[in-house]
């Protein structure tokens, strides 16, 4: 089957999502680095602590992204219910996830291009 357009804008979407969290944790390597240059020995600690469980959270949410969106772009089942979860979650990155998140949401669940796309009609 032929991949709907919006199908199409939302898996390049999340794509820009998850390379926004490349650069996040390339901002977070900066910011690790700032860190140890100028601090004492306990707040480099509790820093670098700080500074891993951002890594982990930030990997983690690149990489649903970056798998979400590759399962969109071949059209594969689960994507279109993870693609709905991760929408509903970016509601709160006011004001262009809200809007994104709004316009993915209600593609996803009232196209019948989107639902026939992954054979859900």
């Amino acid at each position: 089957m032929h991949r709907p357009e919006g199908i199409t804008l939302t898996a390049l979407w999340f794509f820009f999502l998850a390379m926004g969290c490349v650069f996040g944790l390339g901002g977070l390597a900066i910011g690790l680095v700032g860190l140890w240059a100028d601090s004492d020995t306990h707040d480099i600690v509790l820093g670098t602590m700080g500074m891993m469980l951002g890594f982990l959270a930030i990997t983690a949410t690149g990489t649903f992204y970056a798998v979400t969106g590759w399962g969109l772009w071949n059209l594969k089942h689960w994507s279109r219910g993870a693609a709905i979860i991760l929408s509903a979650l970016q509601l709160v990155l006011v004001p262009f996830g809200t809007v994104a998140g709004i316009m993915i949401l209600i593609y996803l669940s009232r196209s019948q291009r989107a639902k026939a796309a992954f054979g859900i009609i």
